[in-house]
């Protein structure tokens, strides 16, 4: 008797060519976290894999129950039409990024909506134009919703109200967040108006967002770029390798 099939949503975070036609290809799922599959002649087959199988596919993956490490994943429907992304270096490189970076942060088959909500929701911002600031509210969320996220709202050493001197908050990645100024010594300093637009990149409606970001001052930008930088690189198990694309990409302006 054929094995029941798992029928999910899913995407597809990485991939790695196995044998002639075959791919590994780990997927991430709503209900039921990431599932390593093995897509028997994925390389050959329009039939089973329309579109095929490239990073940041969002579709319905029809997964068999394995005896191994490996589940045959036997088809993938396309439910987003992803074929721009070869055709957009910009936009390919961030869905790399936020794919590689779902695929380190998140782990095992434990179930996470949000985080998968999170990816498509990035996916479908970077496939339509909406990037910078879209990065920066998936790397907050993401941590946030991980438990990941420094500390942003009060003291990460005795949860008392932080507050500020003429240079800001007193703030360390490695110190868990924001501080006091009694236990602010020695940090570096993220300024009230960085703050504000990180809460609302977390926490605001999706117009609300895009207006804070557009609004925001390059240096604004820049300081929370910083620090979204130094929170996911301290959860890192290894460099992403997305992110050196995005620096062969980049123009004069944006390097």
């Amino acid at each position: 008797m054929r094995a029941p099939e798992l029928s999910t949503p899913a995407v597809v975070l990485r991939t790695r060519a196995l044998r002639d036609a075959d791919l590994i290809v780990i997927l991430s799922t709503p209900a039921h976290g990431k599932i390593d599959c093995i897509a028997r002649g994925a390389r050959r087959s329009l039939r089973r894999f329309p579109g095929g199988l490239p990073v940041g596919a969002r579709g319905v993956a029809e997964v068999g129950r394995g005896r191994g490490s490996l589940s045959p994943l036997s088809m993938f429907t396309p439910s987003f039409d992803h074929s721009g992304l070869g055709r957009d270096l910009e936009a390919f490189a961030y869905v790399n990024y936020l794919c590689e970076l779902t695929d380190q942060l998140v782990g095992g088959a434990t179930p996470d909506p949000t985080s998968f909500g999170l990816l498509c929701e990035g996916i479908e911002a970077a496939m339509a134009g909406a990037r910078p600031g879209q990065l920066r509210r998936f790397e907050l969320a993401l941590l946030d919703g991980l438990g990941l996220l420094p500390v942003l709202d009060r003291c990460s050493v005795c949860a008392s109200e932080a507050l500020a001197d003429e240079r800001g908050f007193p703030y360390s990645v490695d110190r868990g967040g924001v501080s006091c100024l009694a236990h602010g010594g020695g940090m570096g300093r993220v300024t009230q108006v960085t703050l504000d637009l990180a809460a609302v990149l977390l926490e605001g409606e999706p117009e609300a967002r895009a207006e804070a970001y557009a609004s925001a001052d390059p240096e604004t930008r820049r300081d929370l770029r910083d620090l979204c930088r130094d929170a996911v690189a301290k959860q890192l198990r290894a460099p992403l390798r997305s992110l050196s694309f995005f620096a062969q990409i980049a123009t004069p302006a944006r390097a």
